[in-house]
């Protein structure tokens, strides 16, 4: 019922919209007469919907503030046990810290303990050396200082001739040195320098990812890099200069390789390596300590190939053609080709496009050719007393080197630091020689004394000798001692038919080694391991016999078969 007076007997039965409340029906004229009215049961129908609609609305932000409470609780629980396990890593780190130190301070006092138990022993020695000694001196002065105070003649007559000798074996006596004790210290040659800390940073090691480590193809000697991104737990890329990135890259071997990573201060980092070989690399990220999602993972670095560029020489004896090549080399300083045009008797000088350049006649055969790095050009030929010639790479003669160590050289090269390494069919040895060729330096055979050594190259501490008898390439430490075979008798893979001959060994770290019976060049790891082969329409009716390699990377081979010399040159990365 209403409850403005004079209005206590009308129901409320109408709503005033404009003031929100409920009136009757005398009210609708005295004072509401021009407000927006509606009936009761309308306007109850109409706001209980808008009501309904605004218990919606909160009982969705009530679950959705649960959610995040939840969420929350979450976050917490997981941040708590984080630095629970943290702090567990640093106690176990600063333990294992203080294990290694109280294990080093008990090495330290062992060594300290030796020490003075020798340096005490030394001291005591010589005390009783000098306490023997002064013991003597003593008696002997107390016996002569009694026999001169009882002052009795005869006495005196009769020991004087002991107790002077006594005294003058006593003086004579060489007194002990004083042992004097080497000066002790401990040196900290490294000092205690943690670089451990505390990193606390938005960045989450699990949303953190890597780009760009599968979108190329890695090879051998070439740089290449990916992309780190660090990213905070809503998956946005943030960036704190305390976040701490380590990488590790390990070879096939077990090496750590090499890396460079370059912060933009963005949040990227941008990773650069430079695989030294082929094979699987095992990449690894860590982010503030934590492994990056994914890592490690393998990345699969391809070996560097050759593809065939033209050749070039033919048969005859004219220039720029050849009869029955004996070996060939490459200026390091000017990249010219010198060939020892065996039957020609002389050796040809061509550009590194095989133009030809010079000659040089010789009296006999050239069975070797070799340039120093000065550019100067050394050939062997037999027939001539065994002589060493040097050559300068116009072509003019400097002087002989007669080698009376030499009995019938067949096969030289020059080490990187000069040396002049000689394989002697006469005596079936590898020798080596000083740079001037005067000194013998050093003289060896294989463990099968009766084999003839063919070529021998140096690299890396080792001697590589092809055997051809023998089916093999022999390797040798610096010494000169025997170390494994890579290769033997066979057509397959790895294997040499009628043995090898020429060898070098590329920028890559590659033996390559001349397969002339098996029509190829075949490429080995140091350690022995098959690598690949270059064969085909190049080689099919050739017979590789000689392999250099010039500035560029290009492989200059000699086919004694047809009398030519074929280019190979690498792929361009």
């Amino acid at each position: 019922m209403c409850s403005q007076q004079y209005h206590e007997d009308q129901p409320l039965k109408f709503y005033c919209e404009d003031c929100k409340v409920l009136i009757c029906h005398k009210c609708t004229v005295v004072s509401h007469d021009r407000h927006s009215k509606t009936d009761t049961q309308k306007a109850v129908q109409e706001q209980k919907m808008q009501m309904s609609d605004a218990v919606v609305k909160v009982k969705a932000e009530i679950v959705r503030y649960e959610s995040e409470i939840k969420k929350q609780t979450d976050l917490k629980n997981k941040n708590k046990i984080e630095i629970l396990n943290e702090e567990k890593k640093m106690t176990d780190t600063v333990e294992k810290l203080i294990r290694d130190l109280r294990e080093h301070e008990k090495k330290m006092k062992d060594n300290f303990r030796e020490i003075y138990e020798a340096e005490q022993k030394h001291h005591a020695t010589r005390l009783e050396n000098f306490e023997l000694v002064a013991t003597q001196l003593k008696s002997c002065f107390e016996r002569c200082q009694s026999i001169l105070e009882r002052n009795f003649s005869v006495e005196i007559l009769k020991t004087n001739h002991a107790i002077l000798g006594r005294c003058n074996e006593l003086l004579n006596v060489r007194s002990p040195d004083l042992y004097m004790s080497p000066h002790i210290h401990y040196l900290v040659e490294k000092k205690l320098d943690l670089m451990d800390r505390v990193v606390v940073a938005k960045t989450d090691p699990s949303k953190c990812l890597a780009e760009g480590q599968d979108s190329k193809e890695v090879k051998e000697r070439k740089e290449t890099y990916f992309v780190i991104v660090t990213k905070d737990s809503e998956g946005f890329q943030c960036y704190r200069q305390d976040d701490k990135i380590k990488a590790d890259i390990l070879t096939p071997e077990g090496d750590q390789l090499k890396t460079d990573i370059k912060d933009t201060k963005d949040g990227k980092y941008t990773m650069t390596y430079t695989p030294q070989g082929a094979g699987q690399h095992r990449v690894e990220i860590f982010v503030n300590g934590q492994p990056l999602t994914g890592s490690p993972w393998i990345v699969q670095v391809h070996q560097h190939q050759y593809q065939f560029a033209f050749q070039f020489g033919s048969q005859g004896k004219g220039r720029g053609e050849f009869d029955d090549i004996f070996d060939i080399d490459v200026s390091e300083k000017t990249g010219t080709i010198a060939v020892a045009d065996g039957r020609n008797r002389r050796i040809q000088l061509l550009s590194s496009e095989g133009k030809f350049r010079r000659e040089i006649r010789l009296d006999g055969e050239p069975w070797s050719v070799a340039f120093t790095d000065s550019g100067d050009l050394l050939t062997l030929v037999p027939e001539s007393n065994n002589k060493l010639r040097v050559f300068i790479e116009e072509g003019h003669f400097i002087k002989h080197i007669n080698d009376k160590h030499l009995e019938r050289p067949g096969h030289l090269s020059i080490a990187s630091d000069g040396r002049i390494i000689i394989t002697d069919y006469g005596d079936k040895k590898i020798k080596v020689l000083s740079p001037d060729g005067n000194v013998l330096l050093q003289s060896f055979s294989a463990p099968d004394g009766d084999k003839s050594p063919e070529c021998a190259i140096y690299d890396q501490d080792k001697f590589f000798i092809s055997f051809y008898s023998a089916a093999c390439v022999k390797v040798f430490d610096k010494t000169g001692v025997y170390l494994q075979d890579i290769g033997c008798k066979g057509s397959n893979d790895g294997q040499f038919n009628n043995g090898p001959n020429g060898l070098v060994i590329d920028k890559y770290n590659r033996l390559i080694v001349c397969d002339e019976g098996n029509h190829r060049l075949q490429l080995f790891t140091l350690s022995g391991k098959f690598l690949s082969k270059i064969d085909g329409q190049y080689f099919v009716n050739g017979f590789p016999c000689y392999v250099a390699i010039n500035n560029g990377g290009s492989l200059i081979v000699a086919d004694a078969e047809n009398s030519r010399i074929s280019s190979l040159f690498s792929i361009k990365m």
